[in-house]
């Protein structure tokens, strides 16, 4: 705190400019006290700070604090196919790579889980009211556990959020918002071969597995058309990032007299468990091979 004094022992005080004796500390007329400002001095601005070098622990935190939440976004992302992507991604996310393999991978279960639900119930599912809690006891989480590429876990409560999400059935997306969903029942017969939708279907391509073109054998007996369309990254439908998942499965089929009632039982079983469909993802540059590497780079990251 700065005071003055000048030759005739008389101290000007700082507060309101009146005189002082030399040897006083307090002033008489405002009752300012020179001793406490002299030991306590003002406390220093930030721009005071940071001029004074106090700008180093700003760079140094932020060396330290960039590649925490880089490695932390990271973890969400999965890594991607080069090092600059990667490094892109950790700096400004993967612009709905991630959520996009959510909803296409969550599709995929939905099929199957109300695949399941024909073989067990010997109808197609109603996809109507609150349906998700309804089929989920039929998801793959529920009825084989979870399954990335590598690692299996039989308990469904063994598996972390962040893979649990892709083996759920959920009547949301990847980006939280819910599909829209159209059914059809194709009957058992040979009208289908007229139907241009279904022609169309075939003429695309439809698969099994994760790696085979297949072709579901309409006309005996009942198949569920199932499409799922997810509003995309932007949340509006019928725009350019709408991802569509189709799917045929099988809901009721013509009974043999003279069939094995052991082999039966087992086909009927097996069915549950794997829960076939017959797919195909559109509108997406990902496959069901991304999202499940991406289940694993959570899985053994320990996210």
């Amino acid at each position: 705190m700065r005071y003055s004094c000048n030759m005739d022992n008389v101290t000007t005080c700082a507060s309101c400019g009146a005189d002082m004796p030399v040897r006083s500390t307090i002033c008489s007329n405002c009752g300012w006290d020179l001793s406490t400002a002299v030991a306590v001095p003002p406390r220093r601005s930030i721009l005071q700070t940071l001029a004074s070098g106090g700008w180093r622990f700003l760079v140094y935190g932020a060396i330290i604090l960039l590649p925490v939440l880089g490695f932390a976004r990271l973890r969400d992302t999965g890594p991607g196919p080069d090092l600059p992507t990667t490094l892109r991604w950790m700096v400004s996310g993967d612009s709905g790579r991630a959520a996009e393999l959510v909803t296409i991978h969550r599709a995929h279960e939905i099929g199957a889980a109300a695949s399941r639900y024909a073989v067990r119930e010997i109808e197609a599912f109603a996809f109507e009211g609150d349906w998700a809690p309804v089929l989920a006891p039929k998801s793959t989480m529920n009825v084989r556990g979870w399954m990335p590429l590598v690692f299996f876990g039989a308990d469904t409560d063994m598996a972390p959020a962040s893979v649990r999400e892709f083996f759920e059935v959920r009547s949301v997306d990847g980006w939280g918002n819910p599909y829209r969903i159209e059914t059809r029942i194709v009957d058992r017969g040979d009208g289908w071969a007229n139907d241009p939708v279904i022609a169309a279907d075939l003429e695309a391509g439809l698969q099994a597995k994760f790696h085979t073109v297949d072709r579901p054998e309409l006309g005996k007996g009942e198949w569920l058309r199932l499409v799922l369309t997810s509003a995309g990254l932007d949340g509006i439908f019928d725009t350019e990032d709408d991802l569509r998942f189709l799917s045929y499965s099988l809901v009721s089929a013509p009974l043999r007299m003279l069939a094995d009632p052991e082999i039966v039982v087992q086909k009927i079983e097996r069915n549950y468990t794997v829960g076939p469909q017959y797919f195909r993802v559109e509108g997406s540059r990902y496959d069901l091979i991304d999202a499940r590497l991406l289940a694993e780079y959570r899985l053994t990251s320990l996210y």
